[in-house]
């Protein structure tokens, strides 16, 4: 739910969320009274555990999002951009939640603002600082129709070769990649998805981010999750 403590109004277009990125105390601000679940998860739709994720058709989803929105941006901007499939979807096999992920990953750290007008365009909002790192910007869509309508599509937004984007990236190739990092991750999952199944989606996150395999790769790249909203600089 969105808490009434925010001052400001919700940036409901490219330049008002441009704003927001680029006023880094009104962004803080903005950021600690938003949650991904207050923009359009459908109601029958919460607490959802698949344990067979149809992948090829979540990745092909997400691939086709990203070239929608990358066909809005002039080519010298676009070609400086990186959109791949990230977050448990993007890992063949793995149950979860039916929400995808995806990144999309600029060469500064603050996104140009033809992405930003690209995603608010294609029916994202802007929701602030991610709860991944500082840096990690978050865009979210409700998906209104095909097989994924009622669920939320999240968007990553962060510099390449960050850590976030290093911990992201290296999440998903390690547990696609290593069987004993895809049963670690998911075994986590699994133990948590009463939580997530009894409307515990907070309790859910925290439990499956205890997996001993996620928090390597978070310690490698500095991630300490979860942030601490009230002291962001």
């Amino acid at each position: 739910r969105i808490q009434i403590l925010f001052e400001g109004t919700m940036p409901a277009t490219a330049s008002e969320a441009w704003e927001y990125i680029n006023d880094r105390k009104k962004l803080i601000e903005y950021t600690q009274v938003t949650s991904a679940e207050s923009f359009g998860i459908a109601p029958e739709k919460l607490g959802i555990f698949e344990m067979n994720l149809p992948y090829d058709d979540i990745h092909a989803f997400v691939l086709d999002m990203g070239k929608t929105i990358l066909d809005k941006i002039p080519e010298d901007v676009a070609s400086g951009l990186v959109w791949e499939h990230v977050g448990s979807t993007s890992i063949p096999g793995m149950p979860g939640a039916w929400h995808p992920d995806a990144a999309c990953f600029t060469k500064e750290r603050n996104p140009p603002k033809e992405l930003v007008t690209a995603l608010i365009d294609t029916g994202f909002k802007f929701i602030g600082i991610g709860r991944l790192h500082k840096y990690d910007l978050w865009f979210v869509k409700p998906i209104t129709e095909g097989f994924l309508k009622g669920f939320i599509m999240k968007v990553h937004v962060n510099q390449w070769d960050s850590d976030p984007c290093k911990c992201l990236r290296e999440s998903r190739d390690r547990c696609t990649n290593d069987k004993e990092a895809f049963e670690s991750y998911k075994n986590s999952k699994v133990e948590a998805a009463a939580m997530f199944k009894a409307g515990n989606a907070k309790g859910y996150k925290v439990a499956k981010g205890k997996c001993a395999i996620l928090l390597e790769i978070q310690a490698k790249h500095n991630i300490i999750m979860p942030i601490d909203l009230a002291n962001l600089d």
